[in-house]
This record gives C-alpha cells, sequence and structure tokens, in this order.
C-alpha cells in the first residue's frame, strides 16, 4: 500500500514553523522589556494594583501617582523610570545624570516628587504603613550606591515579596479599610461638584 503525501503538508508545516519562530520572536522581545517585567513583579508583590491615579494632594489641587499598591506591607507608592546605563544620583543631589546607550543625559533627582505624592497618600489614610520608592529598570545602575528611595525591579520584588497567605491574608484586611477611604477620595475628586 502505498502512502499519500497531502501537498498542502509541507506548505502547512513551514507556516506553523513560522509562527512558532514569531511567537518565540515577541516573547524574547516581552522579557527584555521593563516594563513586562515590571507588571509581573507587581502582580506577584501586591493584592491590588491601581496606575495612573489622580488624588487630592491637600492643598486644593492634584496630584498624579504612577502606581498605588495594597502589600502585606501597607501601602506602597510607585513612580517608574526607565533609564538604561549608570546612573549618578544622590539624596542631597538636585540633578541626576545617566550614561547611558543614547548618551549622557540628566534628570532632576525623582525622590523630590515621590515625597509630595507620599505626602498627599499620608494625608488620606493615616495610621497604615505608607511607604515609596522610585523603581528603575534593571538594565539602570548605581555604581555609587543607591539613594534611600530608589529600588530596581529586582530589589522591589526582593523587599515586598509575599510570605505565607494566612498572614498576608489578616494584613490584607487590616490594610483594606485605608485602601477603601483613598479610593472615595479618588472617586470624590472624580466627580463634578454639585449645583
Amino acid at each position: 500500500m502505498e502512502l499519500i503525501t497531502p501537498v498542502y503538508s509541507l506548505p502547512g508545516a513551514l507556516a506553523g514553523i513560522a509562527i512558532l519562530a514569531i511567537i518565540g520572536i515577541v516573547l524574547r522581545i516581552r522579557r527584555k522589556d521593563p516594563w513586562y517585567r515590571f507588571d509581573k513583579v507587581l502582580r506577584r508583590i501586591a493584592r491590588e494594583v491601581d496606575r495612573n491615579l489622580m488624588i487630592p494632594d491637600g492643598m486644593g489641587g492634584q496630584i498624579q501617582l504612577d502606581y498605588l499598591l495594597l502589600t502585606s506591607q501597607g501601602i506602597l507608592v510607585l513612580d517608574m523610570r526607565n533609564a538604561p546605563g549608570i546612573v549618578f544620583g544622590g539624596d542631597r543631589m538636585d540633578e541626576w545624570a545617566v550614561l547611558g546607550p543614547a548618551g549622557r543625559y540628566g534628570m532632576k533627582n525623582p525622590q523630590e516628587a515621590l515625597f509630595d505624592r507620599l505626602a498627599a497618600v499620608r494625608a488620606l489614610a493615616e495610621g497604615v504603613p505608607i511607604s515609596g520608592y522610585v523603581v528603575f529598570a534593571d538594565s539602570s545602575k548605581f555604581t555609587k550606591g543607591t539613594p534611600s528611595h530608589v529600588l530596581t525591579v529586582s530589589q522591589l520584588e526582593e523587599n515586598f515579596a509575599l510570605g505565607s497567605k494566612n498572614a498576608d491574608d489578616k494584613l490584607h484586611d487590616a490594610f483594606l479599610p485605608y485602601w477603601r477611604r483613598i479610593h472615595s477620595a479618588l472617586l470624590a475628586a472624580r466627580s463634578p461638584p454639585a449645583g
């Protein structure tokens, strides 16, 4: 008995190989994308994650938050920076320098704006641990020491890793009313004035 190979099997096989190659390339690119890794870490360390929020600043205006997280350690405010290369910055330096693939450039000390954001969140949720960090992609290197409110994505994951489920559940339940209080302020800030 003679086996008959369909004519379409070779083109079908080539198409399948091409699709697998494209999927492999996309996955490789995504793994190198600092935002992709950052999002994965956020899902691992936090029970709740909000992005791009406007909250009352306590002075009649509003302030923008990159990320607000509910973790087992309290509420966490994060600013994300992607500055590949060597970063020269310190707590007392107004201007930081980055030596990266695109050359040398400066940036204002990002911790100053973070402190304003932390003050606004603390005004809404007194009585709960609130901390904040400027998070740099792992491609950023601080060769002269890391400023006090700066972490890389890997350090963020290490510092805020979830512990045992029971302990995390108890802490989550304790911090949840404060999280809801912040969200009530968000809804009030979004609502148009009555009248």
